[in-house]
């Protein structure tokens, strides 16, 4: 019987761990699988070790530099592989801390603040189940699974207590609800709710549908709004664009979308060439109001060296 090499019996261990203990969805699982066994065949074409273990920062460095693809993939593979090692016991993976390029994304899914305000006029038209979903998605920022942990015990008077994703059954964080206009759609929601399922079914989840159930409440949504977006994702992200746009710290962002980072928002809020030339314009119109903008002398006008 051949025996395994000491990588093959490491990643056995850890597909178990994320399947067992991390409790990490299975298409998670094969996709970490999958990047985990690209990242070591490239550390071996750089004569790297078999063992994780014996992992250096020199491997990683060969690592980090042939990587192949854009900067978000070789990111996904960088995090899926740290990971493994992280779990593994190797400590050169503590001591790398790659600086990634923030790239100006110009196609980025996110709905125009006109078309979020029709989204948002036509689902308070509809039934109050619509409604509650675009409100926590596009108002609160909140992901669709976190609408699916929510349950009734964790809507507050002020605040919600929201589960994130992440291990361990999710990362928790509070979410403030709107004055008055949260509490006014949570409450026709739970009256819709009573009336169309009965008392039976005021326990527990807050919205007892499940995703392919949700994804189609937002099909309707689109079909009566006319506008054609790709999910509950795109919703979440307009919210995020929406706050940046009214000059809200982008810290403040971070913490609503459950983000560990700035770097992590910047993406979702979707700076694109568009925002530079905003930008650009408007440190100009200052500087025209300051009437510091000096004269451009013609090329043919130019005093000869």
């Amino acid at each position: 019987m051949t025996r395994k090499s000491p990588f093959l019996r490491c990643l056995a261990g850890y597909v178990e761990y994320m399947r067992n203990e991390a409790r990490f969805a299975e298409r998670t699982v094969q996709q970490y699988e999958w990047a985990i066994l690209r990242c070591h065949d490239t550390i071996r074409e750089g004569n790297g070790p078999d063992n994780p273990l014996g992992v250096s920062e020199k491997d990683l460095q060969y690592l980090l530099d042939h990587l192949t693809g854009c900067t978000r993939n070789r990111q996904y593979y960088w995090t899926a592989f740290a990971g493994f090692l992280r779990w593994s016991g190797n400590q050169a993976i503590l001591k790398k801390r790659p600086q990634w390029p923030l790239s100006a994304r110009t196609q980025v899914d996110w709905l125009e603040p006109e078309q979020a305000a029709r989204i948002r006029e036509v689902a308070m038209e509809m039934d109050p189940m619509i409604a509650l979903i675009v409100h926590f998605e596009l108002d609160l920022c909140l992901r669709r699974i976190e609408i699916q942990r929510l349950r009734i015990q964790d809507v507050h008077e002020n605040r919600l207590d929201v589960l994130g994703k992440g291990r361990f059954g999710g990362k928790p964080r509070t979410v403030s609800l709107l004055p008055g206009e949260s509490r006014e759609i949570i409450a026709r929601y739970l009256e819709y709710r009573l009336l169309k399922w009965g008392q039976a079914s005021m326990e527990d989840k807050l919205v007892p549908y499940k995703r392919t159930a949700m994804d189609n409440r937002l099909k309707e949504l689109q079909r009566a709004s006319g506008i054609k977006f790709l999910g509950h994702h795109t919703l979440r992200r307009t919210g995020g664009r929406l706050m940046w746009l009214a000059k809200v710290p982008i810290e403040t962002i971070a913490s609503i979308m459950g983000h560990e980072s700035t770097e992590m928002t910047l993406k979702y809020i979707g700076v694109n060439l568009s925002d530079q030339t905003n930008a650009f314009e408007a440190v100009r119109n200052q500087r025209i109001q300051l009437q510091k903008t000096p004269k451009i002398v013609p090329f043919c006008s130019m005093p000869a060296e």
